[in-house]
């Protein structure tokens, strides 16, 4: 017997005046999960989880916590919790009382109380911060302080807002690995809501990507970088090179006659002589052919620049449409500098079929 969803959306819509936020959107979210919704600003994610927490009604559709019809009910009669992207930490407190706001509220005891604003402590790692306010806190110990006021409750499903948006580069990617471990512990889901797709990337078992209001794709984030499913997703997420042309069957195999040579890509079904489609290549499956290689797939161009990036570089090759495509080499292999000239081949299995 299948689980029940933690989360359901089924078939949900909201406007804004003459504005269409969400745009009849379904989907699961399954207990345990670490979920991202991914998209540009205005693309619907936070009307999304708004409505989650009921902070917005849908217009069309209803919305379903843990199997029960949550459509209408109030925030406070929800089983969420939310972290918002400020954070929203009251700056007279201290680390200790922010965590313990809720729990107040909810009648828990003295001894209660302390035993659980501890237990989130050492679950948040502030160990030694509990009497310190807000404004003697780092970015990431402000993070750790909100989550664990959130989580102070106890709940099934945490919504977090942008979470790490307030944080640089280097603090993100070990937070990251934080809130992936707090999650696991705790066995809680977790729905972000982010526009940085190597967040939704490095934390979500499962990612859905949004523009415009509706969900463009849901995967996990192996299935969406490998597999897009529209030249949106695959231009959204990580770089791509997209080769457009016209297709002819070639056995059981499609030519696609773009500008810049033939390609050889994995038959799609439906596709008629003609046909207007894109070859989507990622940098890294492209290689530098050696002199005298033959086979499918090359494109010859001039090596335009380089930029070094650790343990590869990424090379930008002029072809002879103008176009400029990327190659992503190890910085260990030898590779054409720039003003050289350079072949570029990939294997057909590089290359994913999608409308032009």
């Amino acid at each position: 017997m299948s689980q029940t969803p933690i989360l359901q959306f089924e078939r949900v819509s909201k406007r804004f005046g003459a504005t269409v936020a969400v745009d009849d959107v379904s989907v699961d979210i399954a207990p345990g999960e670490f979920f991202a919704l991914l998209g540009p600003s205005g693309c619907g994610k936070t009307t999304l989880m708004r409505m989650a927490a009921g902070f917005e009604q849908p217009d069309e559709g209803r919305v379903l916590i843990d199997g029960a019809d949550a459509t209408d009910a109030p925030p406070h009669r929800r089983p969420v919790n939310m972290m918002f992207q400020s954070y929203a930490l009251f700056p007279h407190m201290s680390v200790a009382d922010n965590i313990a706001f809720g729990l107040k509220a909810a009648g828990f005891s003295r001894e209660a109380l302390a035993a659980r604003v501890s237990e989130m402590v050492r679950l948040a790692q502030l160990q030694g911060l509990e009497k310190r306010k807000p404004h003697q806190l780092s970015g990431g110990q402000k993070q750790r302080t909100a989550l664990a006021r959130s989580l102070a409750r106890g709940t099934k499903l945490l919504l977090l807002d942008e979470p790490l948006g307030a944080l640089d580069r280097k603090l993100r990617e070990e937070t990251q690995f934080e809130l992936m471990d707090i999650q696991k512990r705790l066995g809680a889901a977790f729905v972000v809501v982010t526009h940085d797709q190597d967040e939704a990337m490095s934390m979500a078992d499962r990612i859905a990507v949004m523009r415009a209001g509706k969900i463009e794709q849901v995967g996990a984030p192996a299935d969406i970088y490998e597999r897009p499913r529209s030249r949106y997703v695959a231009e959204f997420i990580g770089e791509i090179n997209i080769f457009a042309g016209r297709a002819s069957r070639a056995g059981e195999m499609l030519r696609i006659e773009a500008q810049d040579g033939e390609i050889e890509a994995p038959a799609r079904d439906g596709v008629g002589d003609g046909a207007p489609l894109a070859c989507a290549v990622r940098p890294e499956r492209i290689r530098f052919a050696p002199a005298g290689e033959e086979g499918a797939n090359r494109l010859a161009g001039v090596v335009h620049d380089v930029a070094y990036r650790g343990d590869h570089r990424v090379f930008r090759v002029r072809l002879k449409s103008g176009a400029l495509a990327r190659v992503a080499a190890p910085s260990a292999l030898p590779a054409p500098q720039p003003g050289e000239a350079a072949t570029l081949v990939f294997d057909t299995a590089a290359c994913v079929v999608l409308d032009a």
